[in-house]
């Protein structure tokens, strides 16, 4: 909906009977034994971790990962545009649409496969000179067992090797100008890119054992480089049964172009970066819609530097640096520097990404703050706090008052709340970006000269903080755990394409402490988090 017309989101209480949803508490329950293993749901320190993961042993590629794979097979330019018109997952449901609960198949998907398994198969065998990108001999024997091991993501078994030279036979016997070799070829390659070995990632191990050395492969490839595993690393593939060795694997990925792209992908589902597109303000002389684009890719290059130079959840939290076009700059208060987008320092009052204007803006009503959906996004996106179900009768704010702020409008509004969900976690955090008007501009004044309040207190995992403004509090969440957990159940959740439950929280834990630590990298998070257990083996759950 459009920003202009919106009505107040998620967290609002009004009504009684919500009042028992909308309290959560922080920190383990007092005579707690902690985290059950098994266990799908629930608060663990003091973050919420809901779910029901299944833990499939065969996880579908994603229509993004299908379009890669499809390249790395048979060796073409691009991903293959074809995914495009593919059914899209129903986004909101769990954090990220890679998660195992969106990829199933049906009747829509599976004829889109089909096709354009057909149409890639005729493509690449058009000529003679096409196929020889995909294969460069002549020989049957040589072609299946080298885009068979491409497309299965492990060498095939001699059955398997039987059954497509069976296939690539019966394929050449047919009529047709192509050659031979071509239409053998033909018929393989239309096989191979609708097998259950291509379209579904697979970890057939016992439960809690180790995965294979291929699957461990085609596990970090798809993470990191969102496709297939090449060539390369299929030779490679057998040596990776340690900890060690997976991670050094690993941390060369985490050097390629690919994986910039992978995290640009999770950052992006992450803090809900499509949104920017929607974005539309209502009499606000200062807005242009061409700066709905600007701040889209200011923020995706914000933190493809905080992936590429080693920086982390601190720094997120705290740099003053940030990505200016030439629609922001004046916003900023700075000078323009060329059309593109560059890095510059926004000054002392802007500390971290959620002072910058991509977020303010986008959290805003008009050219007036929105508390309410600031408040809300950081607990859910950045502090995993649980707020409980939303009101299903949520009104419209309120137009200000003479002589009324924003922060008592928004106290009045939601006072009858009664709970936790507002008085003491949404509206303190929505409240210390009082200082940011609906475009992001800095403000010591509102509504004809009244002075901002924009302090607060806020009950985080270790204790309740208090801030005088969004840049103390930002400082006290890179300080202590509770952002550092949240960052590291959303990174395990997207790497591990399931929800991540209070049995994950050792491992979450895990990379949180790395998080804290004095580099605090994500690719240092990244790299323990290929080493654990929870990645290295399978599981459980059913077929």
């Amino acid at each position: 909906m459009p920003r202009g017309r919106r009505v107040l989101g998620a967290g609002l209480c009004v009504t009684a009977l919500l009042l028992a949803a909308c309290t959560g508490s922080l920190g383990d329950p007092e005579g707690s034994d902690g985290p059950v293993p098994g266990d799908t749901g629930g608060v663990a320190r003091g973050i919420d971790m809901p779910g029901a993961p299944q833990y499939h042993r065969l996880v579908r590629l994603t229509n993004s990962q299908w379009a890669s794979s499809v390249q790395v097979v048979l060796n073409l330019d691009a991903p293959s545009s074809l995914s495009d018109t593919f059914e899209k997952p129903v986004a909101g449901t769990t954090d990220f649409t890679n998660n195992e609960l969106l990829l199933s198949v049906n009747q829509r998907s599976w004829s889109d496969y089909q096709s354009a398994a057909e149409a890639l198969a005729e493509e690449v065998t058009a000529s003679d000179a096409a196929l020889a990108r995909v294969y460069p001999g002549t020989d049957a024997a040589g072609f299946i067992e080298t885009v068979g091991r491409r497309a299965y993501r492990r060498p095939l078994k001699d059955a398997e090797v039987a059954r497509y030279t069976a296939l690539f036979e019966t394929g050449a016997a047919m009529s047709g100008t192509k050659s031979t070799f071509a239409k053998g070829a033909q018929l393989v390659i239309r096989t191979l890119l609708q097998s259950p070995h291509f379209l579904y990632r697979t970890e057939l191990g016992e439960r809690r054992k180790p995965l294979d050395g291929y699957e461990i492969a085609a596990k970090l490839s798809l993470w990191l480089r969102n496709a297939a595993p090449d060539d390369e690393l299929l030779d490679k593939a057998s040596t990776l049964t340690t900890p060690e060795a997976i991670a050094a694997v690993a941390e060369s990925m985490l050097e390629e172009p690919t994986a910039v792209k992978a995290m640009r992908y999770f950052h992006g589902e992450l803090l809900h970066f499509d949104r920017y597109a929607t974005i539309s303000k209502v009499g606000v002389p200062s807005y242009d819609e061409s700066l709905n684009a600007e701040y889209e890719e200011s923020a995706y290059l914000f933190f493809e530097k905080i992936f590429t130079e080693g920086l982390g959840v601190k720094d997120i939290l705290t740099s003053t640096k940030g990505f200016v076009g030439p629609g922001m700059a004046s916003l900023y208060g700075l000078t323009q520097s060329g059309r593109g987008l560059v890095e510059r320092d926004l000054g002392p009052d802007r500390i971290g990404f959620f002072s910058q204007l991509p977020y303010l803006t986008l959290n805003a009503l008009n050219d007036e703050s929105d508390s309410i959906h600031r408040g809300v996004s950081i607990n859910l996106d950045v502090l995993c706090t649980p707020l409980g179900a939303p009101a299903p009768d949520i009104p419209p704010v309120p137009p200000l008052k003479p002589g009324q702020t924003n922060r008592e409008r928004i106290t009045q509004l939601t006072s009858g709340c009664g709970g936790r969900c507002h008085n003491a976690l949404i509206n303190p955090v929505g409240f210390a970006f009082e200082h940011f008007d609906g475009m992001g501009q800095y403000r010591d004044e509102e509504n004809g000269g009244l002075p901002i309040d924009s302090s607060g207190i806020y009950a985080f995992t270790e204790g309740s903080k208090s801030f005088a403004d969004a840049g103390e509090l930002m400082h006290h969440m890179a300080e202590g755990e509770q952002a550092h957990l949240c960052y590291a159940k959303k990174l395990a959740s997207f790497a591990l394409q399931r929800d991540v439950v209070p049995s994950d929280l050792p491992l979450v834990e895990t990379l949180a402490a790395v998080s804290r630590g004095k580099s605090g990298s994500v690719k240092e998070m990244m790299i323990e988090l290929v080493k654990s257990e929870a990645f290295r083996t399978r599981a459980g759950g059913p077929l």
